[in-house]
């Protein structure tokens, strides 16, 4: 559980749940720790990853009379199979009549990756495998799509909830920005997330390679 201990004027010590290994069994607990935390911090927007919708919808549940607007975003259309969007129609749905806001805008960080192939690496395509190093390249691309779309506002703090592939185990504090100013997407706390993702990376190309 996260919690904040003030020092001195110039200090202060938090705690991050880690989770051994990441996985969508710890969405629950990661949607729980990220709105407390809202909650403490006076946070009043959480962009939540969901490729299908289901952990959208788990987080819409969750934020009912939290006054905490919902942001799901999804891939876009084209990924990973052209012309086929992943996202559930009914999870769309169900997000919305619950009040959240569902985002299907372009992969700005991810289709970086897919054309390294065809025309090479870019500055992106660089900025985004660091990211992913990082464990945040999802927090981060969700915020630049949002921004994007006009849902947040540069320069505000909003909670960004991630996962392995499926499901949420990575949660932060960050400040927003749009795509084109990538760089001043900046993360001031994380609130939980997983020492590796090594068995759910290789579970997912795995699947990749199969299909």
């Amino acid at each position: 559980m996260l919690s904040t201990v003030s020092i001195d004027d110039s200090m202060i010590k938090k705690e991050i749940t880690y989770f051994e290994e990441g996985g969508e069994e710890h969405s629950e607990a990661t949607l729980d720790l990220s709105i407390q935390r809202a909650k403490e911090l006076g946070i009043k927007k959480m962009v939540v990853a969901s490729n299908r919708g289901v952990t959208g919808v788990m987080a819409a549940e969750k934020l009912q009379g939290t006054g905490i607007q919902l942001i799901v975003v999804g891939h876009q259309t084209g990924f990973p199979k052209s012309g086929v969007n992943q996202f559930l129609p009914e999870n769309k749905e169900k997000i919305e009549s619950l009040g959240g806001i569902v985002n299907l805008g372009s992969d700005v960080m991810t289709n970086s990756i897919r054309q390294r192939g065809s025309i090479g690496a870019s500055p992106i395509s660089i900025i985004t495998q660091t990211l992913i190093a990082m464990k945040v390249k999802v927090n981060v691309e969700i915020i630049l799509k949002a921004c994007d779309m006009g849902q947040l506002t540069p320069g505000e703090h909003v909670i960004s909830v991630a996962g392995s592939h499926k499901g949420a185990d990575t949660s932060g504090v960050f400040i927003a920005n749009e795509s084109a100013n990538i760089l001043k997407v900046k993360p001031l706390e994380y609130i939980a997330m997983p020492y590796t993702r090594e068995k759910s990376d290789k579970v997912y190309m795995d699947k990749r390679k199969a299909s």
